[in-house]
C-alpha cells in the first residue's frame, strides 16, 4: 500500500502559482515545499483539486533541513506567504486541526498556475535558489515542450521583480538559466532574426535567444544518466 502511494506521488502534478512572480514576498521555496508536503502527507491526488496540509503532520525542521535553511526563517517566510494578497495560502480551522491550504481552482490557467512533476519539483526546490525556481516557471508561461519561444534576461527580470536596468540582475537571470538547462528542466538555442532598421532602411539581422520547456521523460532520462555517472 505504501509503495503504491509512492508510486502515486511520482506521477502526480503539482499547481504552482505564477501570477505573483514580481512580488518579492512570494518565497517560491517554501511555497513548493509546502505543495510537496501536501502531496507526501495527504490522499489529494488530483491535480485539479485544492491541495490541504494539517499544520500538525507539518515538520517544520523537516522542511528547513532540506532547503538548507533554519527553522526560523521557514517559518517566517510562510508568514509572509499567508500574508500575501494573492491568497496563494489561506490558514483555515476544521474538525481535524488547523490547516494550510494552497488553494488551485484555476490551475489550467497558465496565467495564474503551471503544473510540474513531484519529483522535478522536488528536485528543483531542494537544489535550486529561488530566482532560478522563478524564471522556470515564468518561461512555463511563455513557451511550451514543443515550441522554442524568445524572451530577453531584461524581459525575464522584470516579470520575476528584478530590475532589468541592474547589470547584477542580469547576470542572475543568465546564471539562472544556465543551471536550467543544466539540469535538463530547459533547453535553449540561439536564433538569427530579422529586424527592420530605420536607420538604415533596410533589415538586418539579429540573434536571439529561444526557449523550450522540458518535459518528464527528458528530465528523468537525465537523473538516470548522472546517476550511472
Amino acid at each position: 500500500m505504501l509503495e503504491n502511494r509512492k508510486q502515486i506521488q511520482k506521477e502526480i502534478y503539482l499547481p504552482i502559482a505564477t501570477y505573483c512572480l514580481k512580488d518579492k514576498q512570494y518565497y517560491i521555496k517554501e511555497y513548493g515545499a509546502l505543495l510537496i508536503k501536501s502531496a507526501e502527507n495527504s490522499d489529494i491526488f488530483n491535480t485539479h483539486k485544492n491541495r490541504i496540509l494539517y499544520k500538525n503532520k507539518l515538520d517544520i525542521q523537516e522542511i528547513a533541513n532540506e532547503l538548507n535553511v533554519n527553522k526560523a526563517t521557514i517559518q517566517r517566510n510562510i508568514k509572509k506567504l499567508e500574508k500575501l494578497d494573492f491568497k496563494i495560502l489561506k490558514i483555515e480551522n476544521t474538525l481535524n486541526g488547523i490547516v494550510y491550504c494552497l488553494p488551485s481552482e484555476n490551475n489550467i490557467d497558465l496565467n495564474k498556475f503551471a503544473l510540474i512533476n513531484y519529483e522535478m519539483l522536488k528536485k528543483m526546490v531542494n537544489k535550486f535558489k529561488s530566482n532560478t525556481i522563478k524564471v522556470y516557471f515564468l518561461l512555463k508561461t511563455i513557451t511550451t515542450e514543443t515550441n522554442f519561444k524568445p524572451a530577453t534576461n531584461s524581459f525575464i527580470a522584470e516579470n520575476i521583480g528584478l530590475s532589468s536596468k541592474s547589470k547584477n540582475n542580469l547576470d542572475i537571470i543568465t546564471s539562472s538559466v544556465k543551471t536550467l538547462e543544466e539540469n535538463k528542466y530547459i533547453e535553449t538555442k540561439k536564433v538569427n532574426v530579422y529586424e527592420y532598421d530605420k536607420e538604415k532602411l533596410r533589415e538586418v539581422p539579429k540573434i536571439r535567444k529561444v526557449y523550450r520547456i522540458c518535459n518528464f521523460d527528458e528530465w528523468k532520462k537525465e537523473i538516470d544518466k548522472n546517476k550511472v555517472d
